[in-house]
């Protein structure tokens, strides 16, 4: 799914309690989901990984976890990577650090490097 939403709505209704827990509550990690946020898949949104998360909120150490199988994804709407190595260098470029539930970053990395994907 892909979700269109206002700055003003993402600031006001749906960051705040991330935030919170983030740099108020100290949490090491988050887990990105399988949906899109205005046509970005939220594992290789660089928007909400980096800039947000990490440079907004002053987090240089957070653990950013794919959901099972979200790496995979990524070869189908909106985003259409080409293929594994693709997608795999596409959540990693864009904030994902750790990938749950299939091996795409183990067995596609070093082909994503030699192809110049990442």
């Amino acid at each position: 799914d892909d979700y269109n939403i206002s700055m003003y709505d993402l600031f006001d209704t749906y960051l705040p309690q991330y935030e919170m827990g983030m740099v108020q509550g100290g949490a090491t990690g988050v887990m990105c989901s399988y949906n899109a946020v205005n046509g970005i898949p939220a594992c290789a949104n660089d928007y909400l990984l980096n800039k947000i998360l990490r440079q907004r909120w002053n987090r240089s150490d957070p653990h950013v976890t794919t959901d099972c199988g979200a790496v995979n994804n990524l070869r189908g709407k909106p985003i259409q990577a080409a293929d594994e190595a693709q997608a795999a260098a596409m959540a990693l470029m864009n904030g994902a650090d750790i990938e749950m539930g299939s091996t795409l970053f183990v067995h596609n990395l070093t082909t994503a490097i030699t192809l110049g994907y990442a």
